[in-house]
């Protein structure tokens, strides 16, 4: 069997899906590749690089735009991005609201409650340890 490069199969998938269903078939591929999607990630991050609207656009759909490990990597991608195309940045910004909104409580709580010290806790949330400092001194009490 031949096998497809995967910018050749997103490319084709791009061209025939709207962005939420490419984002869903993205979602399910990913567990079906030996690599858990990590080729898959590594062609679409590289969409936010370039000048491909549609591209851009389908990227910042597949994994509800978090490409990237932890929030410095998706910021800088993102802040890159905002300096090319400055229409992205109202939706690069709503993506790094909903992650501070799903991370931030469980990562001030693992470390309020003990569960993990803070540089356990900032490596399994993706944040460095002073973003997560300042979580705890601004959470409430």
């Amino acid at each position: 069997m031949r096998q497809v490069p995967m910018e050749t199969l997103l490319t084709g998938l791009l061209e025939r899906l709207d962005d939420e269903d490419l984002a869903e078939v993205c979602d399910t591929l990913s567990w079906k590749f030996q690599d858990n999607g990590t080729e898959m990630l590594d062609t679409v991050r590289s969409w936010l690089e370039g000048d491909d609207i549609r591209r851009i656009e389908a990227a910042l759909t597949i994994n509800n735009g978090v490409l990237f490990r932890t929030r410095e990597e998706i910021e800088a991608a993102f802040t890159r991005l905002v300096v090319r195309q400055p229409r992205f940045r109202t939706r690069t910004e709503a993506i790094l609201q909903e992650w501070d909104a799903r991370c931030r409580p469980k990562a001030v709580r693992d470390v309020v409650e003990g569960t993990w010290p803070i540089g356990t806790a900032a490596r399994i949330y993706g944040v460095s340890e002073d973003r997560l400092r300042r979580w705890i001194e601004e959470a409430p009490e």
